[in-house]
Formats: C-alpha cells, sequence, structure tokens
C-alpha cells in the first residue's frame, strides 16, 4: 500500500469521524442539551431567572400543546421560530416536568374541533403578497395543562411578552398565586370620574375606572375588593389602596395594623381631587389617612405639579386643547431611578395633574430605605391655593422656584405603627381583636403615587399610557415575587437594521458577511493541510 493512498485513507477516515463526532454531539444536544449561546446586547435570547426558578421547581408535569398552522403568513415565520426556539429552552430547562406537544389542524375538521375545545380559535391573517393583499386563515396559539386546570393563550402574536405570559399562567396554574387586596373606600367614598363626552357618565369604583390594571392584574394574582373595617385576612398577601376619598379611623387602623404584619402596601393618594362637571377645578383631598403616610415619612401635599415643556397638544373629550398644557407632565427615562427594577426599563411615563411629595427623613426608621422612583423636571413648579385647570396661553403662567419634585417613593425595611404614640379609634363598639402591633413583625415594603388618574382607563386609553400600567405591575410584582419578573416583562426584542446613515454601504457589509466567512473557512483548511504535509514529510 503506497504511502499517498495511506494519508489519502487517513485523511478520509479523519473527515469521516469529525462528522461522525459532529452528529453525535447534534444528537445529543438535541435530545438532552436544547441551548443557544446568546450574544445580543441585552441578552434578548436567554430565559430569565425567574422562568427558570419556576420551569427548576414544577411541583408536577404541566403540558404545553402548541397548535400551529404550516401555512402560515411570512410576518409570523420569524415569530413561530423565536417561540419555538424559547418552547424547547422551557422543556430543557424543566428537568422532565414539562411536555410539549405540536399539532397542525391543516383541514382536518377533528381537528380544527379539537382545537377550538382548548380555547385557540382559527383566526384569519393578512399576507402581503405580489398579487396584492391575501387573507389565510390558520391556527396559532397553545394551550397548558396541570393536572385538571388548563391556562391558554389563543394567539401567539407577541414576541415581546410571551415568556412573561407563558410563566405567569404556568404559576397560576400550579398553585403559586397571591392575593392583591383592593382599598376602595365604602359607598360614597370610593373613587368616582365624570367622563367628559356627549354622553358624559360618571364611573365609580375600582372596577369601572381602573378596567385595564385589573385585568392586567388578575393575570398572575387573585384580586380582590376588601373591607378593611376589621381586621385584614391573613390570605391577603398585599394591599393597593385605590384613592378612597375617605377612610375612617378604624380603617385607617387596621391599614395600619397589617402594614405591621409585614403586608406590603402600594397607596394611589391624589393630592388634590380633579372635577371636569364645569371646567376643569381641583380640590384639596382630606382623605383620612394622611396622617398614616406622614407618620411613616412620606406627605402628599395639597398641590399640582406643572412643568415648562408641553406634554403635546391633549386630546380631551371631543376636541383638542388649542395650546400646550403644563398640567399633564411627562417624566423620561433620566429622571426614573435606573437602578430599580420597577423603573429602569419603563422608558418613559406621564402623569395628568399629579401631586408632589415631601420627604421628612426624621420619621423613616433606622433599617427603613427610601427611594425616589420619580422626578419632575428641572423646569417644575408647584400650584396651590386655588386650582384653575382650564387650558391657557402658557405666557399666562407664573413659574415660581422651578425645580424637580419627587412624584413616587418607594420605603422598604421596618416601620414603627402610627398607633406606637396615637389614640387608638374612639368609633362605637371598636375592638382590636387582640394586641396592637407597635413595629412591624417582618420586612415590608410601601409604595406612594400622589396621583391615581395616570392609570385610570379614561387616560391611558386616550393617551396610550399602557408604560403607566406597566409601571404599577412592576411594583405590584416586587412587593409580592420574584422581582425577576420585571424584566421578563420589560424585555424588548430590539432589531438591528444598519444605521440610516450607513445604509449606502449595505451591499458592502452584506457581501462582506458572505464572502469573509468562507475566506476564513479556506485559510483554516489550507492551514490545516500545511501542517499534515509538513508532518507526512518528516515521517
Amino acid at each position: 500500500m503506497s504511502k499517498k493512498f495511506k494519508n489519502e485513507t487517513s485523511s478520509l477516515f479523519s473527515i469521516i469521524t469529525v462528522l461522525v463526532v459532529l452528529a453525535i454531539i447534534g444528537i445529543f444536544s438535541q435530545s438532552f442539551w436544547h441551548h443557544r449561546f446568546d450574544l445580543t446586547e441585552d441578552k434578548q435570547f436567554t430565559l430569565s431567572n425567574a422562568a427558570v426558578k419556576t420551569l427548576r421547581n414544577l411541583p408536577d408535569l404541566i403540558t404545553i400543546k402548541v397548535v400551529m398552522s404550516t401555512e402560515l403568513p411570512t410576518q409570523f415565520v420569524q415569530i413561530k421560530t423565536h417561540i419555538k426556539d424559547l418552547l424547547e429552552e422551557f422543556r430543557a430547562r424543566a428537568d422532565g416536568k414539562l411536555e410539549l406537544t405540536y399539532m397542525d389542524p391543516g383541514s382536518d375538521e377533528e381537528k380544527k374541533k379539537q382545537a377550538r375545545s382548548m380555547g385557540i380559535q382559527e383566526v384569519q391573517m393578512q399576507e402581503q403578497s405580489q398579487g396584492g393583499l391575501e387573507i389565510k386563515k390558520g391556527f396559532f396559539g397553545l394551550a397548558i395543562t396541570y393536572g385538571d386546570k388548563k391556562e391558554v393563550i389563543p394567539i401567539l402574536n407577541n414576541v415581546q411578552t410571551f415568556e412573561y405570559d407563558l410563566i405567569v399562567k404556568i404559576k397560576k396554574l400550579t398553585g403559586d398565586v397571591k392575593t392583591l387586596g383592593i382599598v376602595e373606600g365604602s359607598e360614597g367614598s370610593k373613587f368616582s370620574f365624570a367622563v367628559p363626552g356627549p354622553q358624559p357618565q360618571t364611573l365609580v369604583g375600582f372596577e369601572q375606572n381602573f378596567g385595564a390594571l385589573k385585568s392586567n392584574l388578575e393575570k398572575l394574582y387573585t384580586v380582590k375588593m376588601i373591607d378593611i373595617t376589621t381586621k385584614v385576612d391573613d390570605k391577603v398577601d398585599l394591599i393597593l389602596v385605590a384613592a378612597p376619598k375617605k377612610l375612617t379611623d378604624r380603617e385607617c387602623f387596621w391599614l395600619d395594623q397589617a402594614l405591621m404584619k409585614g403586608k406590603s402596601v402600594l397607596f394611589m393618594s391624589p393630592g388634590v381631587e380633579v372635577n371636569l362637571g364645569y371646567g376643569i377645578q381641583g380640590t384639596p383631598t382630606n382623605n383620612g389617612y394622611e396622617k398614616l403616610l406622614s407618620h411613616y415619612g412620606v406627605s402628599v401635599k395639597k398641590d399640582i405639579v406643572a412643568e415648562d415643556r408641553s406634554f403635546k397638544f391633549v386630546p380631551f373629550g371631543n376636541s383638542i386643547f388649542p395650546i400646550p398644557y403644563p398640567y399633564w407632565i411627562v417624566v423620561g427615562q433620566n429622571q426614573m431611578d435606573e437602578e430599580s427594577a420597577i423603573t429602569s426599563k419603563i422608558g418613559q411615563m406621564s402623569f395628568p395633574w399629579a401631586s408632589s411629595l415631601s420627604i421628612d427623613s426624621t420619621k423613616l426608621d433606622s433599617s427603613n430605605s427610601l427611594i425616589i422612583l420619580a422626578n419632575s423636571t428641572n423646569g417644575s413648579w408647584q400650584e396651590s391655593g386655588r386650582f384653575n385647570l382650564m387650558p391657557r396661553d402658557l405666557k399666562e403662567f407664573l413659574p415660581i422656584n422651578q425645580k424637580p419634585v419627587p412624584l413616587v417613593a418607594q420605603m422598604m425595611g421596618q416601620f414603627t405603627s402610627y398607633y406606637e404614640k396615637n389614640a387608638l379609634p374612639t368609633d362605637s363598639g371598636f375592638t382590636t381583636l387582640g394586641p396592637v402591633l407597635k413595629q412591624t413583625e417582618a420586612d415590608a415594603m410601601m409604595l406612594v403615587i400622589p396621583n391615581v388618574m395616570f392609570v385610570a382607563d379614561f387616560y391611558v386609553n386616550l393617551m396610550r399610557a399602557s408604560s403607566n400600567v406597566n409601571f404599577v405591575l412592576n411594583a405590584v410584582d416586587q412587593m409580592a415575587l420574584d422581582p425577576d419578573l420585571i424584566k421578563i416583562r420589560s424585555r424588548n426584542i430590539a432589531s438591528r437594521p444598519i444605521p440610516e446613515e450607513k445604509k449606502n454601504s449595505k451591499l458592502t457589509y452584506v457581501t462582506a458577511n458572505m464572502i469573509i466567512s468562507p475566506i476564513i473557512l479556506l485559510i483554516i483548511g489550507i492551514l490545516v493541510g500545511l501542517r499534515r504535509r509538513k508532518r507526512d514529510a518528516s515521517t
């Protein structure tokens, strides 16, 4: 056998060996280790810590059945690929407790019926083709089952929130659901708002005014209205005080005691009540629980913040304000705490008729930390006294003492009860049903927002202010759950197109990308070949 033949045989054997090893690695990784190396700037394709923790701690087997038509419009192809990759990573991280199946109903009526019975409907999808706009029908959803319980995502059209939505539904199915108690006050004391328009109506209470917030909260929490004229149920994990006009002394007592029990509380507490009945008028609030907030170290001032940069021309009712309106203010990313998981990726919020906060650090417990999550701009000022909030020329305003003021404050740690040194309520028949707690039994969190309209349906729908709702959802998540959940919701699957100023060089980029990779492989092949020849020559 010639030396040349031996070398050729050896080279062929080496190539076959490499191919076999690569095939084995591919089969092994596909079957037992599904993972991608994520080199994106913000790790856009890496599962969050919250997702990994949830999947590793699944109590038992869950099943995800994906109903996905093969023939989907072009715009769904990338979404489909990304979702399938994420689902495979979900399965890999679940340590055998997640079963994943796929079904394409096609034209099979029985399978279509089965998909509909799961809550996944066939939807119409538009696709632009050379022949014009084409309408297609298809399925693109999934159902998650755990025992006899089921959750459904009827259409998978949002990659950005897919991981969050899936983790939320898994948590709901596996019983990891906490209860959020809503304090809205008794009848006659609930927050109300007169919606302007051809057929004005007055919306009363949490459900009527905050439908979008409520429906989003219900994705992960059991949301219930609670009566705090008596002790707060131990099953309530955290509390949202939804701007009641008035709380009685007895209600204030039980709210304070809930905080002492370690239940975190989010206060939406405006300093001024706005009335749109005749013009736009403001009246200072007197809600009864201001004394609690002041005792804890954060007071809501009876003012309204304005700013010299205009919000924009604001639509209102059936018309648009003809001039900029400084009472609807904008909070940009540079005005929010960049390190807080609540605000770090919100981007921008806006507040209509916002009051400011006053911080008294002398009243803070030594173990208590305070963070200002949002401030107004340097050009903002505060107005108090009589509130004429009608739009007018900016020249008519008299800004005084322009400076940033706190708009949202967060406190964490230990709190001292208001009733440590103050008298108990004197209501007829009042009883504490036990000893009065003078100090928090466990670390708690309190968040104070001197505004309520910013998450009301009227404002959110009018200004498309979904980031305001996300801010409250983030705050509730951090109070009740793993803070990493916030990072899931705030995630953006960012596009990285060639910059506008470099678009003329697009062909160069594409050509270089196509040519450089093969050249690198060719150079590696030549170097390996030269090394082998040198080795063979030496032998």
